[in-house]
């Protein structure tokens, strides 16, 4: 008999993880049925239960890959030198929603409204959505303490703005699932503007320092 190899294993959950986008994004969660991800897969029911118990867990599956790659990329960015002002924090997030339907299967944003639907009467996935709205608000919080830590100044405490910022995120997938609108390169520009009159923008002078060029 064949082994199986990882790089195999991990192609047939992509295979299986994609036919569900699709399901998912064009009848909704409630009203697709395992056997409609098996037809989309091309799989044998077999196959899929072998990677997957239940319909639940291919929901947290893929609301764990919605997230993934936007949290991977905020990691990266919050890295870099001089520290990202709230301004730019909340233009680079907006952006981030975009960047994921770009690379998505199917249609993101009605299945992030369906997945944010789901998370408040599914257990595993109000656990999976604690688990990465609380990492989304250490990571943001971390940025602005980095950029008040060099200089900058918070008009409201790092805590309380965090929230606001990732509301404002939420608030341009909703627009953009309901409507297809606004663009977003005319969101993150105003929400940048708005961060930049109260203060918090990146023309706002810092401190010289060794890793640090001027603004």
């Amino acid at each position: 008999m064949p082994k199986v190899t990882a790089a195999h294993r991990e192609s047939r959950r992509e295979q299986i993880l994609t036919a569900a986008w699709k399901c998912f994004s064009r009848n909704g969660f409630h009203s697709t049925s395992m056997a409609d991800v098996i037809s989309e897969a091309g799989l044998s029911a077999g196959a899929v239960y072998l990677y997957f118990r239940s319909k639940d867990e291919i929901i947290v599956a893929v609301g764990s890959q919605v997230f993934a790659g936007i949290q991977g990329r905020l990691v990266e960015f919050s890295n870099q030198e001089p520290p990202p002002s709230p301004a730019e924090i909340a233009a680079f997030l907006v952006r981030q929603p975009v960047l994921a339907q770009q690379q998505a299967p199917a249609d993101l944003f009605p299945l992030l409204l369906a997945v944010w639907s789901e998370a408040t009467r599914n257990p595993p996935l109000v656990a999976l959505a604690d688990e990465i709205l609380g990492g989304l608000r250490i990571l943001v919080t971390g940025m602005m303490h980095r950029w008040a830590a060099a200089g900058g100044t918070l008009t409201v405490p790092a805590e309380q703005l965090t929230p606001v910022i990732l509301s404002l995120v939420q608030g341009f997938v909703v627009q953009q699932a309901l409507a297809g609108l606004p663009m977003a390169d005319d969101y993150g520009a105003a929400v940048a503007a708005l961060f930049s009159a109260a203060g918090l923008g990146p023309d706002q002078a810092l401190p010289a320092g060794p890793d640090r060029s001027d603004r």
